[in-house]
This record gives structure tokens, sequence and C-alpha cells, in this order.
């Protein structure tokens, strides 16, 4: 039996590319193009998958994903947004969402860790169960390394805001990518 994903996103055309790729993939795909329309076909079908933007046109992705978790907290949801800040991907994470993608898709990204979250039980959430690294387990610097003047050098407020976002994943074991 085929899987059924739930599509949440204000922008027809992604909904409508991503729908034909996860389907031409194996999956049902059914869409809705804003957060109230959404959680009202979340409430009448099961699904065993929601992809959701972060930014709607009509509300927060959060919201959704609180109010999806609500109903199903075994619910696994993919966000997805134009925006890149740790913080966010932190707090949906945090919120129970499996993962989190920064756009422009890659398809086979998206099929990879979907695949993976469909492959799982249900009472398994992804990223926001997994356990924090023990710091004796941890490889690389540790959190006070990273105020070591000869990990880094710099003292400006875009440093302080760097060693900042560093502090809040340090303990994690998610991939971070720094550029610029």
């Amino acid at each position: 039996m085929r899987k059924k994903i739930l599509i949440i996103d204000d922008d027809l055309d992604l909904c409508t590319l991503l729908g034909r790729f996860l389907s031409k993939n194996g999956y049902d795909i059914d869409m809705a193009h804003s957060g109230a329309k959404g959680i009202a076909k979340f409430m009448e079908q099961k699904f065993d998958m929601v992809i959701c933007d972060y930014r709607l046109g009509d509300m927060e992705g959060i919201k959704v994903l609180t109010s999806l978790r609500k109903e199903n907290p075994a619910i696994k949801i993919l966000m997805i947004t134009g925006y890149s800040d740790i913080k966010t991907a932190v707090e949906v994470i945090k919120l129970g969402a499996f993962d989190y993608i920064v756009k422009p898709l890659i398809p086979d990204e998206v099929l990879s860790v979907v695949n993976k979250a469909i492959a799982q039980p249900d009472g398994v959430k992804g990223k926001a169960d997994e356990a924090p690294v023990e710091a004796s387990k941890r490889k690389g610097p540790t959190k006070a390394d990273y105020h070591n003047e000869e990990f880094m050098i710099g003292k400006s407020p875009a440093t302080k805001a760097l060693y900042d976002q560093i502090n809040i994943v340090a303990g994690t074991n998610y991939s971070v990518i720094l550029y610029g």
C-alpha cells in the first residue's frame, strides 16, 4: 500500500513539482496551499507524513506543526523553508519536526528524508529524539574552546553572535555549514 503524504505550501509551483516527484517515487500525495487548509485536510484524512513550509501566507509553519502534533504526536513532519537560520532549525526540531530542509530543495535530499521518515516506526521522531552527545564522547572542540582566542579571533558583535550560535549547536550532533 502506498504511503500518503500531505504537502502544505503556499507556493503552488513547488507543491506541484514536489508532489509529482514524490508520486513518481511511490507516494500518494495530497496538497494544501495554506496552513488552515492543511490542518483541515489532516483532521479529515490519515497521512503517514507531512511536508510543511515554515512561512505560509496565513500562518507560521510552527503553528501548523504544533496543531498537527497535538492531533497525532507520532506524525512525521518535514519542515522546509527559504530562510536558513540555525535558531529556526533548532526550534522546529525541538517542537517535534522530523527534519528541516532549506530551499532550494534538492529532490534526492527530500526523497532521502521522506524515505527515512516513512521507514521509521511511529514512535520515532527523527532528529527531535536524538540523544545529546555526551561531552566525553564528543569529537572536536568543546563549548569552552569557542571562546579560546586560538580557536577564533574577533570581538566584534558579529563574532559574538557567531559564538552564540556555535554554543546553541555545540552539544548536538546536527550538521552545520558555515559560509560567508
